[in-house]
């Protein structure tokens, strides 16, 4: 059972089986390196606990066919990319041959895009017209210090536009129903057990789903964990950026290691003495960005500049997830940068990454939806009270935490009211969560956004639970391609097989 505060919070959903009086149709829609990949969509309840006629969600799945999968009952493996807000189906479509090579021709592959999230009907939109999303992404604040008025008006208004513009869906746009959804999928494809998979708030749904529905957890892997203590209680997710820094100085350490194959090692007559010494080289080159950014013009159409914001959040922090090739890359830019050359910089490291974050809106109703403390529950509202608050807490991060003013008033102004109230387990305050079958925690060693620590709460609060740290930096085991990780992955789901101890 789910942990309740009281059984009148949070129910157990009675008729979450919305879908299994009518089985999937599946049509064929394209293949993956040979392998046939099938579509469909599936309609769920608009809340599971309190299912209406004619109040629903339409889902859409799609699934990459295995070749030998009658050993293993012809089962599926669910896969969630993150987010929240990532689209599983197009996730499926471009990792789909890379995951099927890991796991093998045992499994089919399985992923939907969640409730609100791209292809899903209807979409979490909060503005009605591209227009005013473009508009929104284009003036947004970003300097808590300074601008935190317009960061408060902002978030006000936006508030109340993905209220209004939602409508009654808005309000169950969330991870609980999410779980509940997948349970949807299991039952209209016929299979009993959640073979799962998920990556970043792929965890966050994994966890609640397991939490939620522990007897149906055939397999489950969290990989590039979140904390989901904070997730749901939490005003500030402090712990998420603990290890950001750490990647940016591996990002050092390795050009250093590198010498002549990395462009960096090259931009002073002197050489660097060490790995500590390029990187401080390169904050305080970050630090003289933020007092004079470097204006770059191309021509009458094309023109902008290079910022402190525009190096940290679309090109140092962006690569922190994937080391591999974007390091290099990085490395490249940032040489001529430092040398007098911004159009290499300039044109590669547009404000797509920062307009990503701005119009992910169905990030902002997830987060929002399923935080406790959003909205009225937040404690601090109005300009000041959550400006001082956001600045008395400890900076996680030197590279991108002065940035995270906005989440702050975001969540402090949601207007939409909290519909079912899910209280995590996590151990030692409870007991640890026992499934069907152990769950398996991946996690690398220095994650940018979901650290070792955060995976190693989630293995303390499921009872058997295996784990696994990948010596290596970047968001999720996937980034870094290992063959061991790969060797884990498959025993566990081909024979339940979990590492005999904590393993590196």
């Amino acid at each position: 059972m789910v942990n309740l505060s009281t059984a009148s919070l949070h129910p157990q959903p009675a008729q979450y089986h919305f879908a299994s009086t009518k089985k999937v149709e599946w049509k064929e829609c394209g293949d993956i390196n040979n392998h046939t990949v099938e579509c469909a969509r599936i309609e769920v309840p608009m809340d599971h606990y309190n299912p209406l006629p004619e109040k629903n969600f339409s889902i859409p799945i799609i699934r990459m066919l295995a070749s030998n999968t009658s050993a293993n009952g012809d089962k599926s493996i669910f896969l969630n990319p993150g987010g929240p807000g990532g689209s599983g189906v197009n996730f499926l479509w471009r990792g789909g041959e890379n995951l099927n090579k890991i796991i093998g021709e045992g499994y089919h592959l399985l992923s939907f895009d969640p409730r609100g999230v791209n292809g899903s009907i209807p979409q979490a939109i909060c503005y009605v017209t591209p227009e005013q999303r473009a508009e929104e992404i284009e003036s947004n604040p970003w300097n808590l210090e300074f601008e935190a008025g317009e960061m408060f008006t902002r978030a006000e208004n936006k508030g109340k536009a993905c209220a209004e513009t939602m409508g009654e869906h808005g309000a169950y746009i969330d991870t609980l129903q999410t779980a509940a959804d997948m349970n949807s999928i299991l039952d209209a494809i016929g299979q009993k057990d959640m073979y799962y998979w998920g990556f970043s708030y792929g965890t966050t749904l994994g966890q609640t789903y397991a939490q939620m529905f522990p007897d149906r957890v055939g397999r489950l892997i969290i990989d590039g964990v979140s904390n989901l203590d904070e997730w749901y209680n939490a005003f500030f997710f402090e712990e998420s950026l603990s290890d950001t820094d750490n990647v940016y100085a591996g990002f050092a350490k390795e050009c250093f290691k590198a010498k002549e194959n990395c462009p960096l090692n090259s931009i002073k007559e002197k050489p660097f003495e060490s790995a500590a010494d390029l990187q401080s080289h390169l904050d305080d080159f970050l630090s003289q960005l933020e007092e004079e950014p470097i204006p770059v013009y191309l021509n009458n159409t094309n023109y902008g500049s290079v910022s402190r914001i525009s190096l940290a959040l679309n090109a140092i922090f962006p690569s922190l997830y994937k080391p591999y090739p974007t390091w290099q890359t990085l490395a490249k830019n940032l040489a001529e940068l430092l040398t007098g050359n911004a159009t290499a910089a300039f044109k590669a490291y547009s404000d797509s990454w920062v307009a990503g974050i701005i119009a992910d809106e169905t990030n902002t109703f997830v987060i929002s939806n399923d935080n406790l403390k959003a909205g009225a529950g937040a404690p601090v509202h109005g300009v000041k009270p959550v400006k001082n608050y956001t600045m008395s807490l400890p900076e996680e991060s030197k590279l991108v935490s002065q940035y995270q003013g906005s989440d702050a008033f975001d969540r402090a102004s949601w207007a939409i009211a909290t519909t079912h109230k899910f209280h995590p387990r996590y151990h030692p305050e409870f007991p640890r969560v026992k499934t069907a079958h152990p769950i398996l925690v991946l996690s690398t060693t220095y994650d940018p956004v979901c650290p070792l620590i955060s995976a190693k709460k989630a293995h303390d609060s499921f009872e058997g639970a295996g784990f696994i740290e990948q010596l290596s930096y970047g968001h999720c085991t996937i980034s870094m391609p290992s063959l061991c990780t790969a060797k884990h992955v498959r025993a566990y789901f081909y024979e339940g097989k979990l590492p005999e101890s904590s393993t590196t």
